[in-house]
């Protein structure tokens, strides 16, 4: 079973959304699936003013994903989440499916409240 939990605040936070940014963050976070959340560092969806980057892994080796606003220096986060192996250790298409769906939930709280969330435990 597979469990989200919201940590703190998003450090480097954009701050107030446009609404067309809001949308745009909406959809690009929708827009990523099961084996873009595995990646190495880079960008892995991007519509229009926002992108969803693999940050890489954090010193406790989660998988660290972040939506940002493109074009900005500094502040550009909107969204962020900490994903645990286990999360990845599926061996059918609907754990797959059950573990992305836990993992876009949390990038939507945390684009809706500001926090960073972890999805953790195994989808089996």
């Amino acid at each position: 079973m597979l469990q989200v939990q919201q940590q703190g605040l998003i450090p480097n936070a954009f701050g107030a959304m446009h609404p067309n940014q809001q949308h745009d963050a909406m959809h690009a976070i929708d827009a990523i699936d099961f084996a873009d959340v595995w990646r190495g560092a880079g960008t892995i969806a991007n519509v229009g003013t926002v992108r969803v980057d693999v940050q890489g892994r954090t010193g406790g080796g989660q998988q660290n994903l972040q939506a940002q606003i493109n074009g900005i220096q500094g502040h550009s986060t909107v969204a962020a989440v900490l994903i645990a192996d286990t999360v990845g250790e599926t061996s059918i298409e609907a754990q797959r499916v059950y573990a992305l769906r836990k993992i876009k939930n949390a990038l939507f709280s945390s684009l809706n409240d500001g926090h960073i969330y972890s999805v953790s435990g195994s989808p089996t």
